[in-house]
């Protein structure tokens, strides 16, 4: 997988997570690993395609989700519910939403479907388009992870 791919999901992770959070989202790591893991304790999938087809998955532990609910509702949370999930999924679809216009601009069009959210932690999760690239955060709300798993279609734009 190519960097180029990569990059455009750093920038927005930290702005979005910034933005909406109001906390300071650091990148720790970046590695390639395998295209099978087992879920965080909620997992949000979006499935990118266009000239890039793949998945990107964002896993949140279960106190980072909290931590993260909690500051979106401006209001302590005790369960996922429905409304906590959208929460989540929509941190996710705002960073892969903007990491797609940064993928278009570096001639790489591509749409996002609506986010789908893993619960609770343990599912084994495969990629079929070979090995992901896993993006570490940390915050003082707790670690966001996210793997990447973007291939080129053969025809680019």
């Amino acid at each position: 997988m190519k960097e180029e791919y990569i990059n455009p999901f750093l920038v927005p992770a930290k702005l979005v997570w910034k933005k909406e959070l109001g906390v300071d989202l650091e990148l720790a790591k970046a590695t390639k690993v395998s295209h099978q893991f087992t879920t965080d304790a909620i997992t949000a999938v979006i499935g990118v395609s266009g000239a890039l087809e793949g998945n990107v998955l964002y896993g949140f532990h279960e106190d980072t989700a909290r931590s993260v609910v909690s500051k979106m509702m401006e209001s302590e949370i005790t369960e996922f519910d429905e409304m906590a999930l959208s929460a989540l999924g929509e941190i996710a679809n705002m960073i892969t939403g903007n990491a797609a216009t940064g993928l278009s601009n570096a001639g790489y069009p591509c749409q996002i479907s609506p986010p789908v959210l893993i619960e609770p932690a343990g599912s084994r999760f495969t990629t079929m388009a070979g090995p992901q690239i896993l993006v570490e955060f940390t915050s003082d709300l707790g670690p966001l992870h996210i793997r990447i798993s973007l291939t080129e279609k053969s025809v680019r734009v």
